[in-house]
């Protein structure tokens, strides 16, 4: 791990936009690093309003295209069916949009129903494995969530079959989309340039605004307002970038939603979980893995009950649900374990060919529901690209294996396999992550070509580097200060939080019987103290000894204080 020290130039222009907003000056330099470099987008950050969202018309004449479909499947009574991913991004869009469709079905006849895709039994997305129960639904009119611009093929055997297709997504476009859709909603497709990085269940959310935005009405405040905790929780979940304006909208108001206890399935969870704040930690890391754990665990019914749980509003049904989603992540847990464990022993005694210098490669009898964050614990610990490859049930009669991939922060994986693909069955995904499909005899050629390219990146691109937003003393700890750390908030993707360099002695505390053995104390700066915790690196801390810390604050919700979250010491 190393420590840098931010050296933008001091902006005085920036210094007086902060002032003007009642901020404090030291948070410029991490504004300036975080992409924020002008006061216009300082003021448009921290005062972004709904009118100034991306809206329905940004996506140009493909939504045109999508509402007015809609509004002939509304007319004519058809049969909608949404499909969607089975991750948390997924079944959240998935919900937004048949909660909608549920609203408006009264009104005028039509029916709708949910279909998600199957892990074990048939992949991701629309694909050849799905597409007959698909059609055996009998839909006039298909709206895919989160998934649908790799599947040209199969679309185009919807249309034949005289089944119409709207695709919306967000993940990366591989040459041409599918041009038998009737229409490919996709903020890669905008008509406005620049739309930034959103989740697939906003542009599911953009679809609905535009069933009354495209026609000159203004959105019903439940759908402005109301479902922005899908929305949010699709954006932290997919790792969605926080230093854009709209996602951090989301979310901030999105988490208040949660908090509030509007949606009946959050409500309970939260009641069972005895949770108090709600911030995008609840969002990725208690409600996320508990709704991914359907997918990866329940090889009956796969996901398709967290669409039910996030539109009930029986308590007794919701807390029944939450039960099982409790369940599957536990089994989740046990099984990530044990597999992190299996490609931990393999990569260690992984021979030749099969070492590669620059990628961790492991193969085997994973459980298919884990292998992505087996996939991230490998690329965290290892600080390179990770694949882990499943045998399925098909791998010994057609020799194909499934897998996923995670990334760092200096490798695009997307545009990294995008180079490869010739190799490849299937394949998608974003910068950061991707699943696959591959051949056996395909392997070696693939992970050499991806290897190779990877030892020729510059050596910087393999260090652990975390950056100091600056410098504090005791006088710099005072209410503006910690009111501006507030304003910041929400924390996430090229958005984290802001670190700091400040010396100060810890006070005799107590090692917490955690795997790494934690230390939490009093930090003493001058003549005040704040609640002190240690998690990384805590084996270099000594108790009553002047150094200096880096690290973060965040509030610490049961000491009802705010606190200092060390990362490193020297």
């Amino acid at each position: 791990m190393k420590w840098r020290y931010r050296t933008l130039p001091e902006s005085a222009e920036l210094c007086s936009c902060l002032q003007d907003l009642g901020l404090s000056p030291l948070i410029a330099a991490g504004l300036q690093a975080r992409g924020l470099t002008a006061p216009a987008l300082l003021e448009r950050f921290f005062r972004t309003d709904l009118a100034d969202l991306v809206s329905p018309a940004d996506f140009g004449e493909e939504m045109a295209k999508a509402i007015a479909r809609l509004r002939r499947a509304f007319e004519a009574k058809e049969h909608i069916v949404v499909l969607g991913d089975y991750d948390v991004d997924g079944t959240s869009g998935t919900a937004l949009i048949q909660g909608v469709l549920q609203r408006l079905c009264g009104h005028y006849g039509f029916t709708s129903e949910v279909m998600l895709s199957d892990r074990f039994t048939e992949g991701y997305g629309l694909n050849d494995r799905n597409i007959g129960r698909l059609m055996s639904m009998r839909p006039r009119l298909v709206i895919t969530v989160d998934c649908g611009v790799s599947s040209g093929a199969e679309i185009a055997r919807l249309k034949s079959a005289g089944i119409d297709v709207i695709i919306t997504d967000h993940h990366g476009l591989k040459g041409d989309y599918p041009a038998a859709a009737v229409a490919v909603v996709h903020p890669g497709l905008s008509a406005k340039a620049g739309l930034p990085a959103i989740s697939g269940c906003s542009v599911a959310w953009q679809l609905m605004r535009g069933l009354w935005e495209h026609n000159g009405k203004r959105s019903p405040d439940w759908l402005l307002r109301d479902e922005l905790d899908l929305v949010a929780l699709g954006a932290v979940c997919d790792i969605m970038p926080l230093n854009d304006p709209a996602n951090r909208y989301f979310v901030r108001h999105g988490m208040k939603l949660i908090e509030q206890g509007r949606r009946t399935a959050f409500q309970v969870m939260r009641e069972a979980g005895g949770w108090r704040n709600v911030n995008t930690y609840t969002l990725g890391f208690v409600i996320g893995p508990r709704i991914n754990a359907a997918g990866r665990m329940n090889r009956d019914g796969g996901a398709e009950p967290v669409v039910e749980w996030l539109l009930s509003t029986d308590p007794q049904r919701c807390a029944a649900i939450a039960r099982q989603l409790e369940q599957f992540n536990n089994d989740r847990r046990r099984e990530q374990d044990e597999s992190v464990q299996t490609g931990l022993l393999q990569l260690a005694t992984a021979p030749q060919p099969e070492a590669y210098h620059r990628l961790s490669v492991v193969q085997g009898n994973f459980h298919e529901g884990v292998v992505g964050i087996v996939a991230a614990k490998l690329a965290e610990k290892f600080y390179q690209p990770a694949f882990v490859l499943a045998a399925t049930e098909e791998t010994e009669r057609t020799g194909i294996w499934r897998g996923s991939a995670r990334s760092i922060p200096t490798v695009d994986l997307f545009h990294l396999m995008e180079r490869h693909q010739q190799h490849l069955v299937q394949w998608g995904g974003h910068a950061m992550a991707a699943g696959l499909s591959i051949e056996r005899d395909k392997m070696l050629p693939f992970f050499r070509a991806i290897d190779a390219e990877l030892a020729v990146l510059p050596a910087d691109s393999w260090e652990k580097v975390r950056f100091v937003d600056g410098h504090l003393t005791e006088s710099a700890l005072d209410k503006r200060f910690f009111d501006s750390l507030a304003a910041l908030e929400p924390h996430g993707e090229k958005f984290p939080p802001f670190v700091w360099e400040i010396a100060g002695t810890v006070t005799r505390g107590r090692v917490i019987d955690r795997p790494g053995n934690p230390k939490a104390g009093q930090l003493r700066v001058g003549g005040r103290e704040f609640p002190f915790i240690m998690w990384e690196n805590a084996d270099q801390l000594e108790f009553e000894q002047t150094r200096t810390f880096f690290g973060a604050w965040e509030y610490n919700e049961y000491q009802r204080s705010m606190q200092f979250r060390a990362m490193g010491v020297q």
